[in-house]
């Protein structure tokens, strides 16, 4: 796991940084929106991820797998470049027809948002995304994970700046709140992609040289392994990413399917459409990210692991290992996060989303102790989808990731009645969130399983988590009241409480001691 520990390393560093910025961009995007024109904002956002996902999520594994399979090839640049141009009229030619047209989903929620949002900004967001996506697939194939945290950071950095500018009490915006904030994530495409550009152009070197080590290089320019010298081809790369794209098409549909549907169900159990759209916000702008945040070590974990388990094919026993340790390590992660939203989920809300605590709909800044379980398998499910994409097999990932989308819509679509009383149609619609979760975890991890070879393990994955969930409540209930309740002694708490969590999962993701040799006779 050496080789994964270098990447993930810089990945969860830049990640955490990442992350620390999100949450500040959050905060400060609180106190700019009210929770229904937040509301509008993640109505307005999931157009735009439903235009740039569908044709680079499944690039960035792509690239990098031909990548960490084809270093030396002088032909790699080449059909990286050919790569990013199709990445750019992939999403750049639906995009202008339609936000040319000024076409949203049907509903009274994308009403307002197509009066309130200028939609048609996304068109030059999406087309430098795209282009960023590509190159920084490029540079985790080589292991130049560092240039990818740079660019992120810089990216990140701009859009928290500008946004704290927005909200100074004596700075007067030219444009509307959310005129300005759609101007703002162009910006910060532009600056993302300027700086993944700008370290592509240092790091690029000709093919008769060797290539410099960059920070966080797993290994320097010569060839890996006997796959170096395998040409790379444009078609190899699209048709890996080919599955990806279909699933991600689908997916969006449903995304956009969702984000019509709830504001829609709300209405018809009694909510304002303002309440309707405040729940959507909340649960798209604080629930979601919070669960989202211990991803700093388990997306770089997933990331890292596409090119492990790409070198790994021919060692079916060091593959295994792998991916018993890491499934671990993911399970601890998870049962820690559930337990930190169940008991703090509210002092979170409070700090992130002040404006819901007091809100006047169901749920108002509670929404992440309803979907805290959902952590319990959300970082399983992306290492072992991960699992599955590095080893060159990402239509399964993509059947569990429907049928989860499917168990989703079906959740909202079938749960909520018109009759039903309000709080209860806003916890169906965090269930929803959760049966999510907990069928692509369990699907995706299955599949992993199989395709590797790997037996379950009981203890590492079941018992040992269980302890330390159990450690974790034990710290949190006997040491929280001796240190009290103050900033200084919650902070200690938890930090016993995550140490004794890294503790045990340290043990559950240890590696196998191997078997004694027979005693001769």
């Amino acid at each position: 796991m050496g080789g994964i520990l270098g990447s993930t390393l810089w990945l969860t560093a830049g990640n955490l940084a990442n992350r620390s910025l999100g949450l500040l961009y959050r905060l400060l995007l609180a106190r700019l929106l009210d929770p229904a024109r937040l509301g509008l904002f993640q109505l307005a956002m999931s157009l735009y991820f439903s235009l740039l996902t569908p044709v680079v999520a499944g690039l960035p594994d792509a690239v990098a797998r031909v990548t960490a399979r084809s270093a030396a090839h002088p032909l790699l640049p080449r059909v990286i470049a050919r790569t990013a141009t199709l990445a750019v009229l992939g999403v750049a030619v639906p995009a202008l027809v339609l936000l040319g047209t000024g076409w949203t989903p049907p509903g009274p929620g994308w009403d307002e948002a197509r009066r309130a949002v200028p939609l048609a900004l996304f068109l030059p967001a999406v087309a430098l995304a795209a282009a960023s996506a590509v190159l920084r697939g490029q540079f985790l194939g080589d292991g130049r994970a560092a240039w990818i945290v740079v660019a992120q950071l810089v990216e990140q950095l701009v859009r928290v700046g500008a946004l704290f500018l927005a909200v100074h009490p004596g700075f007067v915006l030219p444009w509307s709140p959310l005129g300005f904030l759609v101007g703002l994530l162009v910006a910060g495409e532009a600056v993302g992609f300027l700086a993944t550009m700008l370290a592509h152009q240092a790091v690029r070197a000709p093919a008769t040289r060797p290539r410099p080590t960059a920070p966080g290089a797993a290994a320097s320019g010569t060839p890996r392994g006997p796959a170096a010298d395998v040409p790379p081809r444009l078609g190899e790369v699209l048709g890996l990413a080919a599955p990806a794209t279909v699933e991600r098409i689908l997916l969006s549909a449903g995304r956009l399917v969702e984000a019509t549907l709830v504001p829609t169900r709300l209405v018809q159990v009694g909510l304002t459409l303002d309440q309707a759209l405040a729940v959507y916000g909340e649960l798209g702008s604080l629930a979601a990210p919070l669960l989202l945040l211990p991803t700093v070590f388990s997306g770089a974990l997933a990331a890292a692991i596409v090119p492990a388990v790409a070198q790994a094919e021919t060692d079916p026993a060091r593959l295994r290992q792998q991916v018993r340790r890491a499934v671990a390590v993911a399970l601890h992660l998870g049962v820690l996060a559930a337990v930190l939203f169940h008991r703090e989920g509210a002092t979170l809300a409070a700090l992130l989303f002040p404006g819901a605590v007091g809100g006047d709909y169901p749920g108002a800044g509670h929404l992440i102790h309803w979907v805290a379980p959902a952590a319990l398998l959300l970082y399983t499910d992306q290492v072992a989808a991960a699992v599955m994409r590095g080893l060159g097999r990402p239509l399964e990932p993509m059947l569990v990731d429907l049928t989860s989308a499917a168990v989703r819509v079906a959740v909202i679509a079938g749960g909520i009645r018109p009759a039903m009383d309000p709080e209860a149609a806003v916890r169906v619609v965090c269930l929803s969130l959760v049966a999510d979760v907990a069928v692509a975890g369990c699907g995706n991890l299955a599949c992993a399983l199989w395709r590797t070879g790997t037996r379950p393990d009981l203890v590492g994955w079941i018992v040992l988590p269980a302890c330390a969930g159990v450690a974790a409540l034990g710290i949190l209930d006997g040491v929280g009241p001796l240190l009290g309740a103050a900033l200084p002694g919650r902070l200690l708490t938890w930090t016993a409480a995550a140490l004794a969590v890294a503790v045990i999962a340290w043990v559950a993701a240890a590696p196998a001691r191997p078997g004694r040799p027979p005693v001769r006779a």
